[in-house]
């Protein structure tokens, strides 16, 4: 029987990711690799949030019981998995390389096989810059260099630090008078002062805050942040569920929904989840987790499933020093949709040095 195989990575960066949560310099997770025969290969990555540290053989070991003794080439082989609970990012990564390794079987692209043969896919997606440089001037640096390769819009990472984030995004404004910004705090905002700051960044024009106050604070609580203050709000964490989007388009809590095919469970979930916001009038933006050229290329996939694809969370290979695959360059502020069967990437030449895991 056909078997999925799974490799731990533990990857350097050579650019500090630099965010609320922490300070990272490696990052870790699963390469899944699925071959079907005749030249139809699948693979997939399983990638718990950066600042989560696991246990990689552990994670493995979790990922290996989800797919023991289930024929992937079953017609219900997802019914299957899903009856068993994968959680979000060991789904995604199954899933992953299976519609993958069966995308490449139909001579169909993951886009178009997840998509289906009438939804329109694009030749290429734009993709936002993501600043997360500690200062003003690295900040207006990056956005500098951004909007050099054509990215017309940058997201930056902010934190608690009040005065220092209206510094960082003002410097921006002030150099970069038609860029388009996005700010982060990535759940570090207290409800009590999160208004006032969004009052006080108004006058920067932003475009949206992404998923501001700290966990645990509610939807009703992203409800009143909208009518407190100008600035529209987008959600993120929140997102992890196509059951979670229908309690946030019931609450009226977001502006912008920010969607990780990894959080969700992959690509066949976040194409469900993008089609039900539209219908409910939200605009989608995808983004990545600080993945590997895998998971980057799943993202621009997903990312060409929208209606309208909005400037991507996705161009985050330059932090890495070394990659287990070549990843989707950004050319011109975009990243080309892969147009060869399946997820358009190979990464036999890293697998080959690396310890593989049989999940038979």
């Amino acid at each position: 029987m056909t078997a999925f195989e799974i490799s731990p990575y533990r990857q350097p960066l050579k650019i500090p990711y630099r965010w609320s949560k922490g300070t990272h310099m490696t990052r870790a997770g699963l390469i899944l690799r699925l071959d079907l025969g005749n030249g139809a290969v699948g693979w997939g990555e399983a990638a718990p949030p950066p600042h989560e540290e696991v246990t990689l053989d552990s994670f493995a070991a979790d990922c290996a019981a989800l797919v023991e003794g289930l024929d992937p080439e079953a017609p219900d082989f997802l019914a299957q998995l899903d009856a068993r609970g994968a959680a979000g990012r060991l789904r995604c990564g199954i899933s992953t390389a299976w519609h993958s390794a069966m995308a490449a079987a139909a001579g169909q692209t993951l886009a178009r096989y997840v998509g289906g043969a009438d939804r329109r896919i694009p030749a290429a997606v734009p993709v936002n810059e993501l600043i997360t440089d500690a200062t003003p001037e690295g900040c207006v640096e990056s956005s500098g260099a951004a909007l050099a390769n054509h990215q017309t819009t940058v997201k930056v990472k902010s934190t608690n630090d009040r005065e220092l984030d209206i510094a960082r995004v003002g410097a921006i404004r002030e150099a970069f008078p038609d860029i388009t910004i996005r700010i982060d705090p990535n759940e570090s905002w207290p409800v009590d002062w999160a208004a006032e700051q969004l009052r006080a960044m108004s006058r920067f024009d932003i475009e949206y805050c992404e998923e501001p106050l700290v966990r645990g604070s509610g939807l009703d609580a992203y409800r009143a942040l909208r009518k407190a203050q100008p600035v529209p709000i987008a959600l993120d964490d929140s997102l992890r569920s196509p059951d979670h989007l229908e309690e946030i388009i019931a609450n009226e809590a977001t502006d912008f929904l920010v969607l990780k095919a990894q959080r969700v469970g992959g690509p066949d979930i976040a194409r469900n989840i993008m089609d039900r916001a539209a219908e409910a009038g939200i605009v989608t933006t995808v983004t990545a987790s600080l993945e590997t050229a895998v998971g980057l290329h799943l993202a621009v996939h997903v990312a060409a499933l929208a209606e309208t694809p909005t400037p991507s969370g996705i161009g985050t290979a330059r932090f890495f020093a070394e990659d287990v695959a070549a990843p989707p360059p950004i050319v011109d502020g975009a990243m080309k949709v892969p147009d060869t069967p399946g997820l358009g990437v190979s990464a036999d030449a890293w697998w080959r040095d690396h310890e593989v895991i049989p999940a038979a």
